[in-house]
């Protein structure tokens, strides 16, 4: 893998991303790892970022520096929650509740 490239947090996956796109990241899920995965995990996920977005703008409109900090303390803490989300991701996609290959197909069929 060369140094200008991201891989994708599932091992079974060969997709990357680059570097240039994702500066502050070393870890990456590409967009059909993230479709594959539960529809709780996906929700919660975009639900953190969608509240992490809404309080940076609102920190970046308040002039009182008292309420900019009470801001990004909430702000902090749903960072926090998508860290521990990420975590949870990851551990799921490193162990699968089912083995990926023929014996989860043909137990999935009934063989």
């Amino acid at each position: 893998m060369t140094g200008d490239r991201i891989p994708c947090v599932n091992p079974r996956c060969r997709r990357t991303a680059a570097q240039e796109k994702f500066p502050d990241s070393h870890e990456i899920i590409c967009g059909r790892c993230f479709r594959a995965l539960p529809a709780a995990f996906r929700a919660e996920h975009r639900r953190c970022w969608r509240e992490i977005n809404k309080w940076e703008r609102r920190i970046l409109r308040t002039a009182d520096p008292l309420k900019a900090q009470r801001m990004r303390d909430i702000c902090n803490e749903w960072v926090d929650r998508l860290n521990a989300g990420w975590i949870e991701i990851r551990r799921s996609i490193e162990r699968p509740d089912k083995p990926v290959g023929l014996d989860a197909f043909l137990e999935e069929v009934g063989l």
